[in-house]
């Protein structure tokens, strides 16, 4: 008798391992793995997973593995994968202080053409919530300090002049309270009617109330300073930490 008990249960076991999914504590498993807890209501402290917990990893065996490091040396405690190449963590927090991170700010034109620093202009923010930051005199307040990404895009052309005149090259400056933080130039052919675009982006410290503005100039001596702007202006700016 005690044989064939042993025998049946064989049977079962084998019989288990057939199927194509396995449940512990149900006979209708719906995944490969399939576990229900003694109580969805009210769970025990036996209720759940133990992951593997090493203190060193392990020989992985294929992507995907998975294990607890805990009192490594250097390593802090947490889940661990292996994703082909190497181990990594799981990611267990997420800190972000806003999710309304970006404000874009657009205009339209110049305010002049020649020679001189000319103003970029501003008159409309966007935001999904823009307390603290508005535009007004084609200048950006800003609302929150920290640090920020900050593009511009922007777009000029000239509709007058003569075909063999010299290139001419346009400084664009984004300025934080009067002074210069980003700079970048570009040019237009000698071509008598022709338009040229320009973009510039970095990451700027900036403090609560602080004044942004952008300005235009012709800086060399020869070709068109009659120039009109092309397009929309736009300042993206987006919070990154404190």
């Amino acid at each position: 008798m005690k044989k064939l008990t042993i025998n049946i249960l064989f049977g079962s076991a084998f019989f288990c391992l057939l199927q194509a999914q396995v449940g512990i504590k149900t006979q209708v498993p719906s995944a490969s793995l399939h576990i229900e807890p003694s109580s969805i209501s009210s769970p025990t402290g036996m209720d759940g997973i133990l992951i593997p917990r090493v203190k060193a990893f392990p020989a992985p065996q294929a992507k995907g593995h998975m294990v607890f490091l805990f009192q490594h040396a250097t390593l802090p405690d947490g889940f661990y994968y292996w994703d082909g190449t190497a181990w990594v963590t799981f990611l267990s927090t997420f800190n972000r202080t806003f999710d309304d991170a970006i404000y874009v700010v657009t205009g339209t034109g110049y305010s002049a053409s020649g020679n001189t620093e000319n103003t970029v202009l501003f008159n409309t923010l966007k935001a999904f919530n823009p307390s603290g930051f508005s535009v007004s005199g084609n200048q950006v307040t800003v609302g929150k300090s920290g640090n920020y990404l900050i593009s511009f895009n922007s777009a000029l052309k000239k509709t007058v002049g003569t075909v063999n005149e010299n290139r001419a090259i346009y400084t664009y400056r984004i300025k934080k309270n009067g002074a210069t933080i980003l700079t970048t130039s570009n040019s237009l052919t000698n071509e008598g009617t022709t338009a040229t675009s320009v973009a510039l982006s970095g990451i700027v410290a900036l403090a609560q109330n602080d004044i942004l503005q952008v300005t235009i100039q012709k800086t060399t001596e020869t070709g068109s300073s009659v120039y009109t702007g092309y397009g929309t202006n736009c300042i993206t700016m987006t919070y990154l930490n404190d």
